[in-house]
């Protein structure tokens, strides 16, 4: 077991979560209170971990790419810019051997507490979620989650999503406008979606079950900022929690920049004031066995590794991994190109 003392440093700030914004808190902290000691004590070292700067053997977290396919071209998504100037690296499903592997390796001596089966995909593409899910919920992963745009979520995939034991499941909306939502999210249809969202929901009701845990969500950007009230008007009644994050830029060089809103503000990237979270955490791992350390490096430039090549506890307490918490632990996350120009370590919500 590795443990990384940061250096004693004041203006350091660790940020967790806090690009989003939820609804319904009293809701999700008692669901959350339901689940036991062994989602609280989980809960307790996501926080715990980035502040002391503590590593354990493996990460608290994977987040795994189940498919990085995807059935809409969403006008914010960072795939979509990919895919459109020819940059994406490959359109591909998570192998389900190769994923069996990532969690037996994992899940060995516990540590491993959380997954999330997605990134820039849609993992209701990917056939072998359901067995991904249930696999990870027998080896004792305690919060398996996934986000959706909930467009193949059928009345059969819906039973089969409910009975899987996944403990969270995310919807991305948008908009609580018809044309709107069509607008952003190219390939939806609107009518559709919130059926499927609603069916779901009556589903998992009849069967008398309070989870998985469900929230819908919206991207807040200059073009729907003004809508979050009436988005949750819609959705409170309909599912347990409702949130928003704020669009970030993910430097592709998009042109993007007047999606950005002006809840949000910059801080002197020279203060070294920013500890970035996620590489105390998580691990994102794409289908090719390519390991990323954070949500928004979508270009995949800081490659950590590759579990088809090396373990994870090889990736997770190797070189590159180390060197980057160093200069994050520091306050000198800005000698690092990618981390500098990071959309999560220059916002700050305005109060």
């Amino acid at each position: 077991m590795q443990n990384n003392k940061k250096q004693s440093n004041k203006n350091i700030e660790v940020l967790i979560d806090h690009n989003h914004k939820f609804f319904n808190e009293d809701k999700l902290k008692k669901w959350e209170i339901s689940q036991g000691d062994d989602y609280l004590n989980y809960r307790k070292i996501w926080n715990d971990y980035p502040k002391k700067g503590f590593v354990d053997t493996v990460p608290i977290h994977l987040d795994i790419e189940a498919s990085s396919a995807c059935n809409m071209k969403c006008v914010m998504c960072p795939r979509t810019d990919m895919l459109l100037d020819g940059t994406f690296w490959k359109v591909e499903n998570f192998n389900y051997a190769q994923y069996i592997k990532l969690i037996d390796e994992t899940t060995k001596d516990g540590k491993l507490k959380s997954i999330k089966f997605q990134y820039l995909g849609e993992p209701l593409v990917n056939k072998n979620l359901i067995k991904m899910i249930k696999y990870a919920k027998s080896r004792g992963v305690v919060d398996v989650m996934f986000n959706t745009n909930a467009a193949l979520l059928t009345e059969k995939k819906s039973v089969e999503v409910i009975n899987s034991g996944v403990d969270k499941v995310f919807f991305s909306f948008d908009s609580p406008y018809r044309e709107k939502y069509n607008k952003i999210r190219i390939g939806g249809d609107y009518d559709q979606v919130l059926e499927n969202i609603k069916g779901f929901m009556r589903i998992r009701n009849n069967l008398k079950k309070t989870t998985p845990l469900t929230r819908v969500q919206m991207v807040l950007m200059k073009d729907n900022e003004d809508e979050w009230d009436e988005f949750k008007k819609l959705f409170e009644p309909i599912v347990d929690t409702v949130a928003f994050g704020w669009w970030m830029d993910y430097n592709l060089n998009n042109n993007k920049k007047d999606f950005l809103i002006k809840n949000s503000s910059k801080k002197d990237k020279d203060k070294g004031v920013f500890c970035c979270p996620q590489i105390w955490q998580r691990m994102f791992v794409h289908p090719d066995g390519v390991v990323t350390p954070c949500c928004f490096d979508a270009k995949r430039e800081l490659k950590m590794g590759n579990i088809n090549e090396t373990s994870v506890e090889e990736v997770w307490n190797g070189k590159k991994y180390s060197e980057l918490r160093s200069l994050h632990a520091s306050g000198k996350f800005y000698e690092n190109d990618i981390c500098r120009n990071c959309a999560l370590a220059n916002f700050r919500p305005n109060k």
